[in-house]
């Protein structure tokens, strides 16, 4: 046996009836005990429910990895175990009951009742008091097997270490079989919210103290029996319904009110000290739970929703994965190989983190797009299946590989042959050219529609962002001074932060980013329609078939999320918060300027901003509509014509690129790559004698 066996057998701990045990360090009141068990005391129960409720949101899973391919495995026999433990209770009840015993003692434990099979069968919770681990006698297990004390005049039995799933809350050093309550630390301020709650209880059901003191006027003595009589007819006439009459005394007698008044009795700075302890041992602001402490923090601090998050990100997914990397360990492989097999939590129907999911879809969206990540990688990561055919990067087709301290490559340096078989012959140009025509005779009128329509949104939107942030502005200029000097810092940049949040969320960014979509969209199909018209003088058929008309609807749905409404709101607010506080302005004249800057965005007013934005999307819809609806009548190749030309305008590039074939893949991410205000069209190509010859 070796030293560390050795060692390993001191550390034997005897069954604890209750959550705490021991003296805190530098007192010899025992708080621990005088808690308890602590399912009686608000301050820890209600965060800990909320966790409990909060967790099942979450939807517990395995997934299979072979290679890169990941696959979900969503009837594992773990998992179906899980989902019903039992015949008396489901999986919400075992895991809110886990979640109480881990919250509470740093430990949870669950027993296996295996079947005929030799697997497991049931899933029991067990109060965490019944059950402590133990080693085995000749220290060479750590944990050999677990005492379960389950009382009511039952033996302790001993159950082996393969039969328990044990979720332990790190490990507690001073007993490493165990893990650690989060909630120890805060034994102090659990006792004084108890105790509060005691004190306040015992004067509201005692009056803590006579309501009212009568004595004889100028200190003279009364008999005991005229003293017992007085009292028994005070309470008669003064009690219940008819407290609040006159009180007439046949002698002179001094009648004192004594007592304590609503004031004396508040004790809610020192239950705000434990509310915030305890939830901050949880990783959960006290908002959340309802606590008065968060509740007043809210009123210049984070928004609900931002504090949701909070909860979840600290407080309920490190609980979870803590368990999930258990039951990894303790239950899966009880049901078969284990290799590959990964559980894990899936949050994608977490309301409270649904922003969050959005975010890091758009993050692997610019992966994927600016070709650096592959579409398998993005699809894995949110939990999709992959296949081979997802192993593919998507680049810009007008990007140039160029080696590292190589100089740039031109179109001088491409074959003189690859150069010329790429280009449309001149009566492929005029005819693409005529077709062109037709576009730009529809151009400006549309523009000029879209851009209308944009700067009625445009204004619109920033009436209601300017009625929206008025009320707290006039709450801030009616803030004591020095509460809002303290809660905005040097330079009122944290201050700010959190009052445009509150601004963001009352004005429902993402209703309004849902309407600035339905304009995308719906003139999207009004230029696919007259683009419609043109291809068919083009020979391609006049006819707009639904499947293309929902792809071009789709790709100006797609356009729309290219402007970024909420971070642009979100400048344009800290830039009039900035401009209106260095002038000194109140409240409305800050609305008024948060209107100008949130109308005008990244541009310099509404009009240019709509301008601007009715061009671009008005080239780039007609493009798209164009390759969709050629590619449905059959034609995959496309002339690509440069607008730019002309003398001192030309580039390399533009000039090789001006007349060139390229694909309908190739002319859509053209397209794409194109800047606003660009002039890049494309013509249907339908080849002739003389390309074909050539290509042979």
């Amino acid at each position: 046996m070796n030293w560390f066996s050795k060692a390993l057998q001191s550390l034997r701990h005897p069954p604890r009836p209750s959550l705490w045990q021991g003296l805190l360090k530098g007192t010899r009141y025992d708080y621990r005990k005088a808690v308890g068990d602590g399912l009686d005391t608000s301050v820890v129960t209600a965060p800990v429910q909320w966790i409990g409720r909060a967790l099942p949101e979450a939807r517990l899973t395995v997934t299979s990895r072979r290679g890169r391919q990941v696959t979900e495995i969503s009837e594992h026999g773990a998992l179906q175990l899980i989902r019903r433990p039992n015949a008396y209770y489901g999986d919400i009840a075992l895991w809110m009951a886990t979640v109480f015993s881990f919250c509470l003692d740093g430990n949870a434990y669950w027993i296996k009742l295996r079947n005929g099979a030799g697997r497991p069968g049931e899933l029991w919770y067990v109060p965490h008091w019944t059950m402590e681990p133990f080693g085995s006698d000749d220290g060479e297990k750590f944990i050999s097997h677990y005492r379960y004390t389950p009382g009511g005049g039952l033996q302790p039995m001993r159950l082996e270490a393969e039969e328990v799933v044990h979720f332990r809350h790190g490990l507690n050093p001073r007993n490493p079989r165990k893990g650690l309550s989060p909630l120890d630390g805060a034994i102090r301020e659990i006792f004084m919210d108890l105790e509060s709650s005691n004190f306040v209880a015992s004067l509201l059901r005692n009056m803590g103290v006579p309501g009212v003191v009568i004595s004889p006027k100028s200190g003279g003595a009364v008999a005991v029996e005229d003293v017992e009589a007085t009292k028994s007819w005070f309470q008669e006439a003064f009690g219940g319904d008819r407290r609040g009459g006159p009180l007439v005394m046949g002698a002179p007698t001094d009648v004192t009110p004594y007592g304590f008044n609503p004031q004396q009795m508040n004790m809610s700075e020192a239950r705000d000290v434990a509310e915030e302890r305890v939830c901050a041992c949880l990783g959960i602001p006290p908002a959340i739970v309802g606590f008065g402490a968060g509740l007043q923090s809210t009123k210049v601090g984070a928004t609900m929703t931002e504090m949701r998050k909070i909860a979840w990100h600290n407080g309920v997914l490190p609980l979870a994965r803590m368990f999930s990397d258990e039951i990894e360990r303790s239950l899966l492989p009880d049901f078969g190989e284990t290799r590959g097999l990964t559980m894990w939590w899936d949050t994608s129907e977490v309301l409270a983190l649904q922003d969050d999911e959005d975010k890091e879809t758009e993050r692997w969206n610019k992966r994927v797009q600016g070709g650096w990540a592959m579409v398998a990688e993005a699809r894995a990561a949110a939990g999709l299946e992959v296949d081979d055919s997802h192993r593919i990067y998507l680049r810009p087709f007008s990007s140039v590989e160029v080696p590292a301290g190589a100089p740039p490559r031109t179109v001088e340096d491409e074959p003189k042959r690859i150069r010329q078989k790429a280009l449309a012959s001149p009566a492929a140009q005029r005819v693409g050219r005529a077709y062109l025509s037709i576009l730009a005779r529809q151009e400006g009128p549309l523009a000029v529609t879209f851009e209308g329509r944009l700067k009625a949104f445009f204004e619109q939107f920033a009436r209601e962002a300017s009625s929206a942030a008025l009320p707290f502005l006039e709450e801030e200029d009616l803030a004591p001074k020095s509460r809002a000097s303290k809660s905005r810092g040097a330079d009122g940049t944290k201050a700010d932060e959190l009052l445009i949040a509150r601004i963001l969320e009352a004005l429902g960014i993402g209703v309004h980013q849902t309407t600035f979509r339905g304009l995308y969209e719906a003139y999207y199909l009004e230029v696919a329609r007259q683009v419609a018209e043109a291809a068919e003088l083009a020979g391609i058929g006049g006819s707009l078939p639904d499947p293309v008309a929902r792809s071009i609807v789709g790709f100006g749905g797609r356009r729309a999320g290219l402007v970024d409404l909420s971070a642009q709101t979100r400048q344009a607010l800290f830039d009039a918060l900035a401009e209106g506080r260095a002038q000194g302005e109140g409240a409305t004249q800050l609305a008024a300027r948060i209107a100008d800057h949130v109308g005008s965005g990244p541009w310099s007013n509404a009009d240019t901003r709509a301008r601007t934005i009715a061009r671009t999307e008005t080239k780039y819809a007609q493009n798209i509509s164009t390759i969709e609806r050629a590619r449905a009548a059959g034609v995959e190749r496309f002339i690509v014509f440069d607008g730019r030309l002309g003398p001192g305008r030309s580039l390399p590039s533009h000039i090789a690129r001006n007349g060139s074939i390229v694909t309908a893949a190739q002319a859509a991410q053209m397209a794409q790559d194109e800047h606003p205000n660009g002039t890049l069209s494309f013509a249907p190509y339908f080849g002739d004698q003389d390309e074909e010859e050539q290509d042979t």
